[in-house]
């Protein structure tokens, strides 16, 4: 056997899109992650190699399965696959291949299965329409294996200035991004939705996206019926959409299994390098809202493990469930901020069911990886509130120096100064000084604000307000930066 043996390499496949007209003829989660897990073994010319798996992992979803690998290892007759799931968090699809790649180099699992799905658009419309789906049901089975702490809920103090959904706490970093370049609110919503136009250009070639429309700025910033604003500046189009019907799988093997199988070396895809790092400050205590420095050191120790930089990547993928994200990510890694950092068209065009994109960014980029066989692919994903990253080099051709992982949390720990983080005051009232803030809406009218404010000694605070002129004026005129009070009720005194 040659030394490469235990190297670890991608090499099949599959991705499944569902659209029907009577939700009673779609496919449930788990079949449609069989689907995808078939297409996977066809892929790469194996159909055998999925019941040789000794692992198989889902990331947590949307469906009450309490343990769906436990279902799919009794339909594959993978009797000794261990069972494993995980936290919702965006970055665990990356983690669990990661995790996957680190077993078969250290001789531990040769064959790993990682595979999730949603359907729930078709859930949604059989409810509507008082309709029983009638899914699996499944109780009480606990996986061998769970990946992830289970991330620590938002304090009462973040709910009750209405920090309840995604779209409202990424766009407190998007208002903070636009401030700190100087921008008007009319030219950062330009040059966002020009970045999202780009997106949705990609996503109308891609076979497997959700909506494949390619949309103009115009389209994408204009609030309309079907495009109504949700967290200021984010209009509907600027989201992630999880109401899809959508599954990805992909098969981790060795070198030696991947010959055992008789796998075409053409379909094998080499993870080169991968990088965890999940120590960042939660969303209180964080530095500020306008960097993530823990995305710039997992991207540049992923870097140097590969001896490449930015200007090396002829396929990016950052994840991106909006479009903070995807600029926090371009910045933070170095790379061009005209470029399109998608393979697929993203979580809101090509689709996002809800904690497996990364799988479909993944199939997607080996597809893209064996087709130009010289060219590096680098994949991101974010999990929790903007505060755990995960980054990986994938190619065709065999790593210069074999897999290479690091995990940054160690060095993390033994030096804080890394990880930026401020005091918060959950109780303060008083003078204080705008740092960014959000507009929550609800059927497209403004209806509160959560703004996050800091005290002259740079502790902060959080203020709300439920104000229609102070909301409207909001969405107008920059708040950031200027002085304002927070009552001792809690609301904004903007004077």
């Amino acid at each position: 056997m040659s030394d490469d043996s235990k190297l670890p390499i991608l090499v099949g496949c599959g991705q499944v899109k569902q659209r029907v007209d009577d939700p009673r003829d779609g496919s449930e989660p788990l079949d449609l992650m069989m689907q995808a897990l078939a297409r996977a073994a066809d892929d790469c010319g194996a159909p055998e190699i999925l019941s040789a798996a000794n692992s198989i992992r889902v990331p947590k979803g949307l469906w009450k399965y309490s343990n769906p690998a436990e279902l799919l290892r009794e339909r594959l007759f993978a009797t000794d696959a261990q069972t494993a799931s995980s936290v919702v968090s965006g970055n665990m699809v990356q983690h669990m291949i990661t995790d996957a790649a680190r077993e078969i180099a250290a001789g531990r699992r040769e064959v790993v299965l990682v595979v999730g799905g949603e359907a729930e658009h078709s859930k949604r419309r059989a409810k509507a329409r008082g309709l029983d789906v009638g899914w699996t049901q499944q109780e009480g089975s606990v996986p061998d294996r769970w990946f992830g702490q289970d991330e620590r809920d938002l304090i009462r103090r973040e709910i009750d200035v209405g920090l309840v959904q995604p779209a409202m706490i990424f766009a407190l970093f998007d208002n903070a991004l636009r401030h700190q370049r100087g921008e008007s609110i009319e030219k950062h919503r330009k040059r966002v939705s020009e970045l999202w136009s780009r997106m949705s250009g990609v996503a109308e070639s891609n076979p497997y996206a959700w909506s494949t429309e390619r949309l103009s700025p115009e389209e994408i910033r204009t609030p309309t019926e079907t495009n109504r604003m949700q967290a200021f500046p984010y209009t509907k189009f600027m989201c992630s959409n999880m109401v899809v019907d959508q599954s990805a799988a992909v098969i981790v093997c060795s070198v030696e299994a991947a010959r055992r199988f008789h796998i075409d070396p053409d379909r094998w895809i080499y993870l080169h390098a991968a990088t965890d790092a999940q120590k960042s400050s939660s969303l209180s205590n964080r530095g500020n809202f306008h960097t993530v420095p823990l995305i710039g050191h997992a991207g540049r120790r992923a870097f140097e493990l590969t001896e490449t930089g930015p200007d090396d990547f002829d396929y990016v993928d950052l994840y991106s469930c909006f479009p903070a994200a995807v600029q926090l990510g371009l910045a933070e890694l170095g790379l061009p901020e005209d470029c399109t950092p998608t393979v697929t068209g993203g979580l809101g065009f090509a689709g996002g069911p809800f904690n497996s994109y990364v799988l479909h960014s993944i199939s997607t980029m080996m597809n893209r990886l064996r087709e130009d066989r010289g060219a590096k692919g680098l994949v991101s994903s974010i999990g929790g509130w903007v505060s755990k990253h995960a980054i990986a080099i994938y190619g065709a051709e065999p790593p210069k120096h074999g897999f290479r992982y690091a995990d940054l949390d160690p060095e993390l720990a033994s030096d804080p100064s890394k990880v930026e983080r401020r005091e918060l005051d959950p109780e303060y009232a008083g003078p204080a000084t705008v740092e960014t803030y959000t507009v929550r809406y609800d059927g497209g009218e403004p209806v509160a604000a959560s703004i996050a404010c800091l005290k002259d000694d740079g502790t902060r605070a959080w203020a709300r307000s439920e104000d229609p002129t102070l909301l409207e004026g909001m969405t107008r005129e920059e708040l950031i930066g200027r002085s304002v009070a927070i009552r001792a009720d809690g609301t904004l005194d903007a004077g």
